[in-house]
């Protein structure tokens, strides 16, 4: 009797602490390709305020995705090469029939994270994104937010919304 009373013990406390109970799926690894702005520019004058807040929302999306614990977030430096070939074939990579999926396959990605922003005026603008699921080349997610306001602060604040939506929840696609 002595003998199971030990095995009964490291049972109970296999079970309190998680060890045997079924382990959480790992946290897929998301490459999340640059922001692009479609629809009416605003014109030439326009061209450098958003060119660098392209670069600033596509950094605030990384980072705040990042800091979700939703998604191991790849850097995706390492495909540059491959990203500019892509840009300079297509007009748009959210728009591309699947050749996001290539950067995902050689960054070693679960998904890919497609975004942008049509402006249909200085006002009036949509924030969209799709997950694209890498093994089966299958839209995962997406979702559109509109906003109001081409500025710093509109983008931003339609960024974290998108990043809370998303953490709410769960990454599960959207119904």
């Amino acid at each position: 009797m002595r003998i199971f009373i030990p095995a009964a013990m490291c049972l109970v406390a296999l079970f309190a602490t998680g060890t045997m109970a079924a382990a959480a799926p790992p946290t897929p690894r998301l490459v999340v390709l640059d922001i692009e702005l479609t629809g009416d520019p605003g014109g030439p004058e326009l061209r450098a305020e958003h060119e660098a807040r392209l670069r600033m929302a596509s950094a605030r999306l990384r980072q705040e995705l990042a800091r979700s614990g939703l998604f191991r977030v790849s850097d995706t430096a390492p495909a540059q090469a491959l990203i500019d070939k892509l840009k300079s074939q297509q007009l748009y990579l959210h728009d591309c029939n699947g050749c996001d999926l290539e950067i995902g396959r050689q960054l070693g990605a679960d998904k890919v994270l497609v975004a942008w922003v049509n402006r249909v005026s200085g006002l009036i603008l949509t924030l969209t994104y799709e997950i694209h699921d890498v093994a089966t080349g299958q839209i995962a997610d997406r979702k559109s937010y509109d906003f109001r306001g081409d500025n710093d602060a509109a983008w931003t604040h339609a960024i974290d919304y998108m990043v809370r939506d998303l953490k709410e929840r769960g990454a599960a696609p959207a119904k």
